[in-house]
């Protein structure tokens, strides 16, 4: 039984280590943020759901392509599965913030198309957890429950305080 609804997750300073200036290209470059996959794992028997909201507006630039985004997120996915976690969707937005688009955050149209995908989602019992002052405001237009995590307070630390409060 599942005690909280939707956890949804940025990408970049939340799960991977983010890196100044350029963008995670390939696996290589793409470092988990420590305790990512193991908290993921232990989140994924609390949440109902856990899903990905990320700007990649690297595809937007022409610095990846479409395809290799997706093999990026495709071997993210599977190393968190090998740790005993599940990411049941990823959104991402691959346009350029000069494109005024409706899914880049801090617009709320990733969370709006997972409404719309998972139609039983509770706001109230979803958490949106963010880097950038951008994913926080993204998700407190859906009247989600927000956390701001850096490289101090990661998201491992913030999901063993959470624990502790529900179990």
């Amino acid at each position: 039984m599942y005690r909280l609804d939707t956890l949804f997750l940025d990408r970049d300073g939340v799960i991977n280590v983010k890196l100044e200036g350029r963008y995670v290209q390939n696996t290589d470059e793409f470092e988990f943020m420590p305790g990512a996959k193991q908290i993921i794992a232990k989140l994924s028997g609390v949440f109902k759901r856990i899903l990905i909201v990320t700007n990649q507006q690297g595809v937007g630039k022409g610095i990846m392509s479409a395809e290799q985004l997706d093999a990026l997120h495709l071997y993210m996915k599977l190393e968190i599965e090998k740790s005993g976690g599940v990411i049941d969707k990823i959104y991402y937005c691959p346009h350029l913030a000069t494109e005024n688009c409706s899914c880049r955050k801090p617009s709320s149209g990733m969370i709006q198309q997972a409404l719309i995908d998972f139609p039983d989602i509770k706001k109230g019992d979803s958490y949106l957890i963010g880097d950038s002052d951008s994913d926080i405001e993204a998700g407190k237009k859906e009247q989600l429950n927000t956390v701001k995590v850096d490289n101090e307070y990661t998201l491992s630390k913030w999901g063993e305080e959470l624990l502790s409060v529900i179990e």
